[in-house]
């Protein structure tokens, strides 16, 4: 726990970390936070009794049940036609012109969007990003796209384009059901939220996981054991977790680990600090699968913890069958060993080779 400012702390210890997370005072809500005026009361800066009642309206699209047919009739497309795209080609704009194409697919589909629309909202969503960076870039155009992303989510809904299994049918459903007290509002600002977390740490983590491919630590015929995969992906999610850097803040004077933290102070916690523990994990920068993976919070923990990890898994674990189908290796080609942002955190440039078979 380290005192960086007056009113500012950040945490990068494990121990630390899982307490800030976890600890009742340290909240997400706070009135001055760029996400809560943009998009209103959300599920991202609600706490308590509110972020639980968000949280119920998502809880049937991210079901096993769902995800288990999203994995049969939804994602082999879109996996298909993302390796298709890539396979035989050298590119330097991987997360620009390509990471994207799964999540957003998905996402949209769920959300009940016309596919036609799909460049659209990437283009709209993708500066929102900085809303929930830290230090936070709120400008007019954050503003305008999110007015814009909800005019068009409306009209989507209005033209009935989407399914009864469709997000906003689905979370409608389940607030009358239960008696879940939101506004059409916040439920669109929820189905938003949800749109921009699971589409913009999925690219960003693909873009990761593309990487480490590309570094060849492991030939990609060996991952075609779903065992080994799986903890491929769990190491590349402890080295390189898409949310670097989660914001708090104090609500009571409180102390975390022994150090004393004001009331109204933000608390910065480093998931990838949390995930880099020495104390924790032997050589924790050495990428290195069979690990004791107990501690490693790549999608955050407590009442906060994101409620898509299992969607997102299941994607990434479909993309490398993918690429181990097509591809007999995934070079990197050039690496200036670059990262980019807090809160969708991804290597940069660097160029990669998907040499086919």
């Amino acid at each position: 726990m380290h005192q960086l400012d007056e009113g500012l702390f950040a945490v990068t210890g494990n121990a630390a970390v899982q307490e800030a997370l976890a600890h009742p005072l340290i909240v997400a809500e706070h009135p001055l936070k760029a996400s809560a005026r943009a998009f209103g009361p959300n599920m991202l800066d609600a706490d308590g009794p509110s972020h639980r009642a968000f949280r119920a309206l998502l809880a049937p699209i991210l079901s096993a049940g769902r995800i288990a047919e999203y994995k049969q009739a939804l994602m082999p497309r879109l996996v298909h036609g993302l390796v298709d795209s890539i396979a035989g080609i050298e590119t330097d704009t991987f997360y620009d012109s390509f990471a994207h194409r799964v999540p957003y697919g998905i996402v949209c589909t769920i959300l009940g969007i016309d596919a036609s629309l799909e460049d659209r909202f990437h283009e709209l969503t993708r500066p929102l990003a900085r809303l929930l960076d830290y230090p936070t870039q709120e400008t007019d155009e954050t503003h305008a796209n999110v007015t814009e992303l909800l005019r068009l989510i409306e009209e989507q809904r209005a033209a009935k384009t989407a399914g009864a299994h469709s997000l906003l049918e689905t979370i409608e459903r389940t607030r009358d059901r239960k008696g879940i007290s939101l506004t059409d509002g916040e439920v669109r600002s929820t189905a938003l939220l949800f749109f921009l977390a699971g589409t913009e740490t999925s690219s960003a983590f693909i873009t990761s996981l593309v990487y480490c491919l590309g570094r060849g630590i492991f030939r990609l015929d060996e991952l075609r054991d779903e065992t080994i995969r799986d903890a491929y992906i769990e190491e590349v999610l402890r080295l390189y977790p898409p949310v670097q850097t989660i914001v708090r803040f104090a609500s009571e004077d409180l102390t975390v680990q022994g150090v004393e933290v004001p009331r109204h102070s933000a608390v910065l916690a480093s998931i990838a600090g949390a995930n880099r523990d020495p104390q924790v994990f032997d050589h924790p920068d050495r990428f290195q699968t069979g690990r004791n993976l107990k501690g490693s919070i790549p999608f955050a923990a407590g009442g906060h913890a994101c409620p898509g990890a299992r969607l997102a898994k299941t994607e990434f674990s479909l993309l490398i069958q993918e690429l181990i189908q097509r591809c007999s290796d995934v070079v990197i080609t050039r690496d200036r060993l670059g990262m980019e942002s807090q809160s969708f955190s991804h290597p940069t440039d660097f160029s990669v080779e998907f040499r086919t078979r």
